[in-house]
């Protein structure tokens, strides 16, 4: 596979993933008690370390640098999962690397870089929403895939 093209996957595969993930990490922090934006604002919190943590609005500044980061991140798992999955993955193959990546993500998210780059999320969820966020981005990075997939 040419690297362009693998790099075109990744940015769509990627994009899903990065929606659907900060979606459902969204939903986790309000229903945790925090706002929708907080769980994105933290991720804003490797240029911003005390202000990102902590403020819960909605902000172009903290919410759209969080988003942009988080954008980031997911296009770079795509890179893992597109060069996982291959150029005709069959679904199963598809949903297999899609796992694969998503745990991969969360062990390297939390448990091999540095804390000022993890995602942040932890500042307004517990450890248990994990599991829902890292599964929605495994999700976005299939069905994004899947769709591609169908339109060709």
């Amino acid at each position: 596979m040419r690297i362009i093209e693998l790099l075109a996957r990744a940015l769509a595969s990627g994009t899903g993933a990065a929606i659907a993930s900060a979606a459902v990490a969204s939903r986790e922090g309000v229903i945790h008690g925090s706002s929708a934006a907080a769980p994105i604002n933290a991720v804003a919190h490797c240029v911003w370390p005390a202000e990102a943590m902590l403020d819960e609005r909605a902000s172009i500044r903290l919410t759209g640098t969080g988003a942009f980061i988080h954008w980031g991140a997911g296009v770079f798992w795509g890179v893992m999962f597109e060069a996982l999955r291959g150029r005709r993955a069959s679904p199963a193959a598809i949903v297999r690397a899609a796992g694969i990546t998503a745990v991969t993500a969360y062990v390297v998210d939390y448990h091999l870089v540095p804390e000022r780059f993890t995602p942040g999320f932890e500042a307004h969820v517990p450890p248990r929403s994990f599991v829902p966020i890292y599964a929605a981005l495994g999700a976005g990075l299939a069905l994004a895939a899947l769709a591609a997939k169908r339109q060709r």
